[in-house]
């Protein structure tokens, strides 16, 4: 049955390059939040047809075009992503070249009408035909700008827009012509994203540096990823976190002990050039108020590592009085823990991003 429909694909401009020169564990969550956060962006109730790696194909069954809503459809988007990654470039802790790199990923939108159909391959049914094949090759154009919307010859005269410039690209079944509008000028009404505050508890209870034999970005991936905590950290019996997410400041995880759940959130501090940072801290532990651990990395060289760990902790009343006993408990647990450290490096392990 053929129907009338707005095809609409949004697209991650950059996105080859920053999969091809950056950490593939990273990129590949930094994307799938991306592509979850247009999705749920998704304000015209269009019909999601299909995820394509680094763009969303998108119909709806329309019999004319409303350029009002497709406009405020795409600004919804535009600031939706850019709010994110405005936000995760304050939040981020992480200093590889996927998380440092994210910003500069850019979002370009192809807008398209005409009639479709569908075609079944087993238990699913995409739409097919000529105008699927055109939305999908407008998505190389030569538009000088990575950032944009482009509105086919199907809805150019739906349009009526001053501001909108128009070109004729040739395609291997000849010539379409298409307008485009810039989307900078959006980034004028991104939200102010406040700062994570970098309060420290009052009380410093543990203080040691130790050398471990990794290179410093892979021993911090080996620190702040989850994905890895159970093979050094003693005590814990389960760890509860957002699998499909990079780990950040402000993003909160849970550990089972004894079968007690302790809720904690990535905290991170300022920190000398050269240093990358990792921090966690709960409101659980007993006697404490508050209690921040965090992890500072240094290169000694190409294959070794400086780890600083610093605990610091707001006492309750009655926790002062035990502050012995928790400052001895904490060197305890932590002196297990980088003893486990060190056999897992020397172990051979390899991180899974380089397996």
């Amino acid at each position: 049955m053929v129907r009338k429909a707005l095809l609409f694909i949004p697209d991650i401009s950059g996105f080859t390059e920053f999969v091809s020169h950056t950490d593939i564990n990273h990129s590949r969550h930094i994307i799938s939040e991306l592509l979850e956060l247009l999705i749920d962006a998704n304000t015209m109730q269009l019909e999601l047809a299909e995820v394509e790696g680094d763009a969303l194909f998108w119909y709806k069954f329309i019999d004319t075009t409303d350029l009002f809503q497709i406009e405020k459809q795409i600004e919804h988007m535009y600031l939706a992503f850019h709010t994110h990654l405005k936000r995760y470039e304050y939040q981020r802790i992480c200093s590889c070249g996927a998380c440092s790199s994210a910003y500069n990923l850019k979002l370009k939108f192809v807008v398209h009408f005409g009639d479709i159909e569908f075609i079944d391959v087993k238990d699913t049914t995409k739409p097919y035909g000529k105008n699927v094949i055109i939305v999908h090759r407008l998505l190389k154009n030569e538009i000088p700008l990575s950032e944009y919307a482009l509105y086919s010859d199907a809805i150019i005269e739906a349009l009526k827009d001053k501001a909108l410039i128009t070109l004729t690209s040739q395609y291997d079944f000849g010539a379409l012509s298409y307008s485009y509008k810039g989307l900078e000028d959006l980034k004028l009404k991104l939200p102010k994203i406040k700062l994570i505050p970098d309060d420290v508890p009052k009380f410093k209870v543990f203080d040691s540096t130790y050398k471990i034999n990794a290179p410093v970005l892979d021993l911090y991936e080996v620190i702040s990823n989850f994905d890895y905590r159970l093979l050094w950290t003693k005590g814990i019996d389960r760890l509860e976190y957002e699998k499909n997410k990079v780990n950040r400041s402000g993003l909160k995880h849970q550990c089972l002990i004894n079968n007690k759940k302790i809720d904690q959130t990535t905290i991170k501090k300022e920190v000398d050039e050269g240093q990358l940072v990792y921090g966690e801290s709960t409101k659980e532990i007993p006697f404490t108020n508050r209690t921040n651990v965090y992890y500072i990395l240094e290169a000694l060289d190409g294959n070794r590592s400086k780890l600083h760990i610093e605990v610091y902790v707001d006492f309750k009343p009655f926790g002062f009085i035990l502050k012995p006993f928790i400052k001895k408990n904490f060197k305890k647990i932590i002196s297990a823990n980088i003893n486990e450290l060190n056999l897992l490096i020397d172990s051979g392990f390899v991180l899974e991003s380089k397996q």
